[in-house]
């Protein structure tokens, strides 16, 4: 139905005119409850004071008070004699008036409706409902036209009768729509039902009991099961149906069985759930109640004591042993419970349904103990802790919004804490409202405490919830002894009263560690500070000397914060850098004790006031832990990156790498003879430094000398006063060096300069490492040709199909250049070529070249690293001979590569010798130095020539011979 909304009020617009009669409320004689369709029948008479023949063109139904909600009534459901006052669905067509709260003004369809003397009209209202049983009342009108196509206000007849809704019978608590004539709860297809329900009537559409039997399980362990009455406790829950393996649409009649639950059962004292409550207030709780089957029954209640006996009707009124749903059928309420009258002890409050629902599966119970006063108790949740560790504690047995003092005495605090150190004792949490410390009796602020000895407790105030009261100690600023922990009975911590109870618990002293530093500390370098402090805010760093315990500063701070794991940790610390006089101790090479101390600890009357030092057995005696340290001079070492020697000019580049221990930078530099000079630094990182391609290029070519220089332990230039006004350090060298190099003086001028201000220097604690190099051009050499598998010294023949192994050195860098091998024709053709980068500091390389391709012959071996060559020739052979292990290829083996070469000397005079037999003869013996170097010479190719000679012998003495 839509809604148009008018101002004028119900009672306005009906009035009194005639007779009217609403008394036949007609209702399905099979019910008498809630949520059913109501048949309202107005009998209208008409009297004098309405003339004959008046038209009535509206008719007005006020339910405002009938029970009937809005949205079930509108004006298809209205009729007059029988005829619909509106004649069609659309319903805004002919309503007029509604107010939302139940009144309906409606035109009529036909137009006018004759009101005669005598006559009657029946208006009937069809179709409403009302969700609940109870007394209320209906106003019927009819009305005129106003002449202007609105209705008359006033009503030409109204009136109003009175009529009851009952509620169901004899069904106990059940909240559901009907009950039948013997008191069955009827239930309705699609209706939920519960394990363990009896007396349940299931109805069709038309009124016709349907039985339960005729109801089966539709999927699941349920499927074929039908249901029994009364519904078994343990009946499988979900759908059951007439045609169970139907779809939805099709199955007929269907219920649902549902586990019954109490959700909540609870004693509560102002809306919080108690289990604990003292006597004074047992008369102010509540006993509350949700469950899933509120349609179907109430909650019963039934209230135990200690014994087991009933004392239900002692603590509950008559009213309140049942805890009703709600008229909806919600299953949710609380009713009072007084336990005051019934002194101390445990009493159990036991939850189940107020019908059939009391099975076991149901009952829900709740144990609520009821304290004396006298009984206010405190406890804390370690006997023993560690000192620096947060306890808790639990007052018990109070009174819900009630507070109470818990206080700490004086005698209980560490020795070294201060007020404001006493007033954080106790930890503002939980059901702490106020915390700080009493002083002469007065409650005073940490900062107004003139004398410490005056402080007689610290305190804290907490609020009872409930029954109990939670909160925390900072266990740091207490004693490492037994300590006692008092609640009182009053809320005021300068009136706290008696004490009521009290609980002793041992704070123990905690540990401190020192993990790092350990073993060795070298001067200068910087290591992590770190170790764990179980007991403390703050560490501090001692180190020992002679009797005394010296501070130490770590990156400009005497403490060192303790994280909330207990772990501390500062990094990259310099310990032979600060002010304290433990840092100058460690600035010098020895072995020391090094220590850790908790920060509380260090108070002025353990510290000496000239320097801060602590006493042996002070320091032993507190929180601190102590370790063996070796302190070392720092050491430095370097490596350049030189090349057999040598720096290419074309490269111009050099490497160094080394280590410096204590130092942030060193210095590199360079002269060469001229005195010219190149200075840099290079950072020094986990006391290491490596530096690339440092460019040399502007030295001179010839003896360069190459110098690394750390400024030693005292981080200062030599004497420190290289120049005046400046900062001595690193960098300060580095441009002094360079500002000194390319004037009139030598290099070995310039390097007694560099020395006499460095290491030379009076009080100087620097260090130098140097080496000699030579700055040289380009050099590349091919010094070895042979066959992989059989590797010699100089050109040596290679068998085709063999792999070739070239090898030969450069003072060329490796980073910077590569050397590409080829073989090449006599013609140049280029039959294979390789390329190489890899070589070391000794300039050393090698390739290797695959020989499958080539025919026997001469071919050229040429190197190239893009600014120098160097070539050979070797000799690429059908079948490579093995050396003899002859004598004479032992003895051969002495003459080296001289009897290389006279053997092929030799094998030239030979071929020459063709036409002159002596000069062949001679290169025989030629043949015979090539024997002597099997192993060093040319394998192989001495036999090849020997051949040759022997048949031009042969040749001439035929020719002597004709």
């Amino acid at each position: 139905m839509a809604a148009i909304g008018f101002a004028a009020a119900p009672a306005a617009a009906i009035q009194e005119g005639g007779d009217i009669s609403v008394d036949n409320v007609a209702i399905d004689d099979s019910t008498e409850n809630a949520n059913t369709n109501y048949t309202v029948d107005a009998s209208i008479v008409n009297n004098s004071e309405a003339p004959n023949g008046t038209d009535v063109e509206y008719v007005s139904v006020d339910i405002g008070d009938s029970g009937f909600g809005t949205d079930s009534l509108d004006g298809v459901n209205v009729t007059v004699n029988g005829d619909a006052v509106i004649d069609s669905p659309d319903t805004t067509t002919n309503i007029v008036e509604n107010d939302n709260e139940g009144f309906l003004v409606i035109e009529l369809s036909s137009g006018t409706a004759e009101l005669t003397d005598g006559d009657d009209l029946d208006v009937s209202v069809n179709g409403a409902q009302n969700g609940n049983a109870g007394d209320y009342n209906l106003t019927v009108g009819l009305h005129e036209g106003d002449g202007g196509g609105s209705y008359n206000g006033t009503a030409v007849v109204a009136d109003d009768t009175s009529f009851t809704i009952g509620s169901s019978g004899g069904g106990g608590s059940d909240h559901r729509t009907e009950h039948g004539p013997s008191g069955d709860t009827i239930i309705l297809s699609g209706n939920t039902i519960y394990q363990g329900e009896d007396d349940l009537r299931f109805t069709d559409g038309d009124g016709n009991r349907v039985p339960a039997s005729s109801l089966e399980g539709t999927s699941g362990n349920r499927e074929g099961t039908p249901l029994q009455m009364p519904i078994r406790d343990d009946q499988e829950t979900g759908t059951y149906a007439e045609n169970p393996g139907a779809t939805s649409a099709d199955r007929g009649f269907t219920t649902t069985v549902v586990r019954p639950r109490i959700n909540t059962a609870e004693v509560q004292l102002g809306g919080s759930d108690v289990s604990q409550v003292g006597a004074s207030s047992a008369d102010e709780l509540t006993i509350a109640a949700e469950w899933n089957f509120g349609e179907a029954e109430d909650i019963a209640l039934t209230v135990e004591d200690e014994g087991g006996a009933d004392i239900t009707n002692e603590v509950l009124t008559p009213d309140n042993t049942t805890i009703e749903a709600t008229d909806e059928g919600v299953g949710n309420g609380e009713v009072a419970l007084d336990l005051s009258d019934e002194g101390a002890g445990e009493y159990t409050v036991v939850f189940e349904g107020s019908n059939n629902l009391d099975h076991d599966a149901v009952v829900e119970e709740y144990t609520i103990e009821v304290t004396d006063q006298d009984s206010l108790s405190i406890d804390t949740a370690e006997d023993s802790v560690t000192q620096g560790s947060n306890l808790g504690y639990t007052v018990s047995g109070g009174t819900n919004g009630q507070s109470h003092v818990v206080a700490i005495e004086a005698s209980d605090f560490r020795n070294s804490v201060s007020a404001s150190n006493v007033e954080r004792i106790f930890r503002n949490v939980q059901d702490t409202t106020e915390r700080g410390l009493v002083v002469d009796g007065t409650v005073t602020d940490a900062d107004d405490v003139e004398d410490f000895d005056n402080i007689d407790f610290a305190y804290a105030v907490v609020e009872i919830d409930g029954t109990q009261a939670s909160g925390s100690i900072r266990t740091q600023f207490l004693d490492d002894s037994s300590v006692d922990l008092d609640v009182y009975e009053n809320a005021d911590p300068e009136n706290p009263g008696n004490s009521a109870d009290d609980v002793s618990f041992d704070v123990n002293e905690g540990e401190v560690t020192l993990d790092s530093p350990s073993g060795t500390y070298t001067v200068n370098s910087q290591v992590d500070v770190s170790g764990t402090a179980e007991s403390a805010d703050d560490v501090r760093i001692y180190v020992r000397d002679n009797s005394r315990w010296q501070p130490v500063e770590v990156d400009g701070d005497y403490e060192i914060s303790v994280d909330s794991d207990d772990t501390f940790e500062e990094e990259d610390v310099r310990l032979s850098r600060g002010d304290g006089a433990g840092n100058n101790v460690l600035s010098f090479e020895g072995r020391y004790r090094i220590g850790v101390i908790d920060a509380s600890d260090v108070t002025d009357d353990v510290t000496r006031d000239s320097d801060g030092s602590i006493g042996t057995s002070d320091f032993s005696s507190a929180s601190s832990s102590q370790y063996a340290l070796t302190v070392e001079e720092g050491d430095l070492t370097a490596e350049f990156g030189f090349i057999n020697g040598q720096i290419a000019q074309e490269d111009g580049e050099v490497d160094v790498e080394g280590t410096a221990a204590g130092q942030d930078e060193v210095v590199v530099a360079f002269v060469d003879r001229r005195g010219r000079t190149v200075a840099t630094t290079a950072s020094v990182d986990d006391n290491e430094f490596d530096e690339d391609d440092i460019a040399i290029g502007s030295l001179s070519q010839g003896a360069v000398s190459a110098h690394v220089i750390s400024l030693g332990r005292d981080g200062d230039v030599g004497n420190g006063e290289l120049r005046n006004g400046d900062v001595n350090d690193a960098g300060t060298l580095a441009e002094y060096i360079n500002d000194i190099g390319g004037g009139s003086s030598s290099g070995d001028q310039i390097r007694s300069r560099i020395l006499s201000n460095t290491v030379d220097a009076d009080g100087s604690d620097d260090l130098i490492v140097s080496e000699n190099f030579r700055l040289n051009d380009a050099t590349l050499s091919i010094n070895d040709v042979y066959p992989e598998e059989a590797e010699s010294s100089g050109v040596n023949p290679v068998a085709t199909g063999e792999t070739m192994v070239v090898d030969g050195d450069t003072n060329r860098q490796s980073d910077i250049a590569a050397i590409t091998v080829e073989i090449l024709g006599q013609d140049d053709t280029n039959y294979d070529s390789v390329s190489t980068d890899e070589w070391g500091n000794d300039g050393q390389w090698t390739a290797s070249l695959d020989t499958s391709d080539l025919e026997t012959g001469t071919y050229i071996i040429e190197a190239d690293d893009g600014d120098s060559t160097d070539r050979v020739e070797v000799e690429i052979v059908e079948e490579r001979e093995e050396p003899s292990d002859g004598e004479d290829g032992e003895d051969g083996s002495d003459d080296g590569e001289d009897g290389s070469d006279d053997g092929e000397d030799g094998s030239d005079d030979g071929e020459d010798g063709s036409d002159d037999g002596e000069d062949g003869m001679d290169g025989e013996d030629g043949e015979d130095g090539d024997d002597g170097d099997s192993e060093d010479g040319t394998p192989g190719f001495g036999a090849l020539v020997a051949l040759v000679a022997l048949i031009a012998a042969a040749l001439l003495a035929t020719r002597r011979n004709n």
